[in-house]
């Protein structure tokens, strides 16, 4: 019994740690749809910025930044996201529960168009969170430490920060200024060229409609109707043509492969058109034109990074152990064809990425446990298959320009597909963006945090130097005897603390002053005495003995008196500056403080979202466990259903045919009675027709008897044929 307790209540503790070990990728990313001018990204697993490209896959982690006059627009779904000029945002989450953006500086347009969206999307700026409650137009502006917020259309923009919540109706645009508390500024919406060029796109997509055959939040879904056209095949459904091609186009060659996290290789198109098609669907030939299957409708779709097989060539150098790097080939998969992830993922997983296409589970599981058996209606197609040389995948390059012709692989065979792709391991380690590193502090933080360390440095510096200007006299004054004879300067020779300091160390210095001083009685010699009589008394002889060094004592208490008032003055002009650092430091030190709070705060609102993410991961798990549980259970409860229903039927089928059977032997029985009815009913008229005939050949003879004797009377003669006759 304790044992079986004790495994009970270690169970949860094992499912909680094993819980972010099996978390899946997001199945929800962003794109990159529009870049207009230098626009800057720096990915969560590097340290670097660079160059964005257009359907750059966005996710957790990743940074846009965008230089002046130009501008960007990221496309999570069916909400937008676009950024104006001098802008810079970091994506702080983007999954399956929640998209969180930072806005470091500039402006960020948002167009949401599904209430799910807007309660998933938060934007945070320095000041506070940005929410939305409704589909609709919205702006979040951040300068000079200023946060703006504009409703154009829509619900209520809701703003909260550590001691306010202020909440924007349409129509209106808030200023929040933070100084002692939150102030807000209220104006009408205004114009300018990026709320120009913000409307005008929306507009555009307006005017294009939601998407046909596939779900809004299928991200890339809204370029299909602008570059190409859908047609319904009896096979496959809706197949939608791109309008447009090159020569020699097949899916996944007019692009390259790059190293995204958590996925690994994923492919960048070149085509606007070109995120969709590849990283959901599958891709058919029909008539020898290229066509994408979206598949099976669903609300939210699984992104992938790429939907290929992997696959390497004879006769090209395709071993690990030599010593060039290999040829790499793949090819598109094709309708009802299982996608199997080269990267860490759950059973659960591969059944939602794959069932669009494959709705059976067991066919599902199968291929994943052996993809090597899979069959695939690409394999032998040329014009399906890209091979390139592995310098174009370890180094991003664009596949067109480097992809082997027909020619050069003529009459080789393809080997056996593989759906994890037979790369050295150079092209992972060289990459320039394998790296795992934590992600550094934003630039902006660390800039303010050089800016304070430099204050620090420079109040440092300033108060050194009133240390050396106001030291000489601090050190004469401590160097000063008791008695202040010999050391002490004499009222016409005071040296005052603003003269330049004389080099040498302090007994030098001590020494050169006892040099250059004069002594008390040298400064001021003393009066004569007047001339005593020989036998003057001894009493007065003491007295003017006494005297002039009771003067002596007076003039050194009076210059003490002058040099502690003049340290008092030193020490509270040194003081200021000391006060003035110590509530410049107060002040840096609740500075610090706030920034300690805020990250605390932020860190723990982290811990509170990863613990929440944990507890509906697990709630998402014993909620698909149980809808297996219920599944299988309705699954039985099916079969069962179907068994007696099945028996019903038999024993229904046989209740007809003993039903049919009676009926045709009562119908049988029936005829029989009425054959034999009708029999008697025959025999009874044949006996009346009988019995009519002899009581009509009774009353013949009768008449005949009574009729022959009048005709004998009368000599009347028969006529012949009378013979023969009843009655004759």
């Amino acid at each position: 019994m304790f044992r079986a307790l004790r495994f009970l209540f270690a169970l949860p503790l094992v499912v909680l740690l094993a819980g972010p070990a099996l978390a899946d990728p997001p199945a929800r990313v962003g794109r990159l749809a529009l870049l207009d001018g230098e626009v800057s990204l720096r990915p969560a697993d590097s340290r670097q910025w660079e160059s964005a490209s257009l359907n750059w896959p966005l996710t957790s982690g990743d940074a846009l930044g965008t230089e002046a006059g130009s501008r960007a627009e990221v496309r999570i779904g069916s909400s937008v996201l676009r950024l104006d000029g001098s802008t810079s945002i970091d994506i702080r989450q983007l999954d399956d529960e929640r998209i969180r953006i930072e806005l470091e500086r500039g402006s960020v347009a948002i167009r949401i168009r599904s209430r799910d969206a807007a309660a998933a999307i938060e934007v945070e700026t320095r000041d506070g969170l940005v929410v939305a409650d409704k589909p609709g137009q919205y702006r979040v502006d951040y300068q000079n430490a200023t946060t703006v917020l504009t409703n154009y259309r829509g619900g209520e923009l809701d703003f909260r920060s550590e001691d306010s919540d202020v909440v924007v109706t349409e129509g209106r645009r808030a200023h929040v200024l933070f100084s002692d508390h939150t102030e807000v500024r209220w104006s009408d919406p205004e114009r300018d060229d990026f709320s120009d060029w913000t409307l005008a796109r929306d507009e555009h997509d307006d005017r294009l409609g939601e998407p046909r055959h596939v779900s809004p939040e299928m991200t890339g879904a809204e370029a299909l109707r602008e570059y190409g056209d859908w047609r319904t095949v009896d096979d496959y459904g809706p197949v939608w043509y791109p309008r447009s091609v090159p020569s020699g186009w097949a899916p996944y060659r007019s692009g390259r492969w790059v190293l995204v996290q958590p996925w690994g290789w994923t492919w960048v198109d070149d085509a606007p058109w070109g995120f969709a098609p590849f990283h959901y669907g599958r891709w058919v030939m029909v008539g020898g034109t290229w066509g994408w299957v979206p598949g099976t409708y669903v609300a939210r779709p699984v992104y992938a990074p790429a939907l290929v097989v992997w696959m390497g060539l004879p006769g090209v150098s395709i071993s690990l152990s030599s010593g060039s790097l290999p040829h790499i080939g793949w090819f598109p998969l094709g309708p009802r064809e299982v996608y199997v992830p080269s990267y860490r993922h759950s059973t659960t997983y591969v059944r939602r990425i794959n069932i669009t296409h494959v709705t059976n589970v067991v066919h599902i599981d199968r291929t994943a446990r052996e993809p090597r058996h899979a069959r695939y209606a690409h394999r032998d197609r040329r014009e399906a298959v890209t091979v390139v040389p592995g310098e174009v995948v370890r180094h991003s390059r664009p596949v067109f320009r480097h992809a082997l012709r027909d020619d050069e692989r003529k009459g080789r065979p393809p080997r056996p597909a593989t759906h994890v792709p037979p790369l050295d391991p150079r092209l992972v380690v060289e990459h320039d963006r394998v790296e795992r590193a934590t992600r550094p502090r934003d630039e902006e933080r660390l800039r303010d945090e050089q800016a304070r360390r430099t204050a620090r440095l420079r109040e440092a510096v300033e108060e050194r130097r009133q240390r050396e200007r106001t030291w000489p006299e601090e050190r004469r004054l401590r160097a000063m005897p008791e008695d202040g004879r010999a050391r002490e300067t004499p009222p016409a020779r005071r040296i005052d603390s603003r003269e330049p300091r004389r080099p040498g160390t302090g007994d030098e210095q001590r020494v050169e002053r006892e040099r250059r001083l004069p002594s008390a009685q040298e400064a001021q010699p003393r009066a004569p005495v007047p001339a005593m009589p020989q036998h003057a008394p001894q009493q007065n002889v003491r007295e003017l003995q006494q005297r002039p060094q009771e003067q002596d004592q007076q003039r050194i208490q009076q210059q003490r008196d002058q040099h502690r008032q003049q340290q008092e003055r030193t020490r509270e002009q040194a003081q200021r500056p000391r006060a003035l650092e110590q509530q410049d430091q107060q002040r840096r030190q609740t500075m610090e403080r706030q920034e300690e709070l805020r990250q605390r705060q932020s860190q723990q609102r982290e811990r509170q979202q990863q613990e929440q993410l944990q507890r509906q991961q697990q709630e998402r798990m014993q909620r698909q466990q149980r809808d297996l549980e219920q599944q299988r259970i309705q699954q039985q409860q099916e079969l069962g259903q179907q068994r007696r229903q099945a028996m019903e039927r038999q024993e229904e089928l046989r209740q007809r045919q003993s039903q049919e059977r009676e009926r045709q032997l009562r119908h049988q029985q029936s005829q029989q009675q009425d054959q034999l009815q009708r029999q008697q009913r025959q025999l009874e008229r044949q006996r009346e027709m009988q019995e009519r005939q002899q009581s009509e050949q009774r009353r013949q003879i009768e008449r005949r008897a009574t009729g022959n004797e009048g005709d004998a009377s009368r000599g009347e003669r028969r006529r012949p044929g009378d013979e023969g006759r009843p009655g004759n």
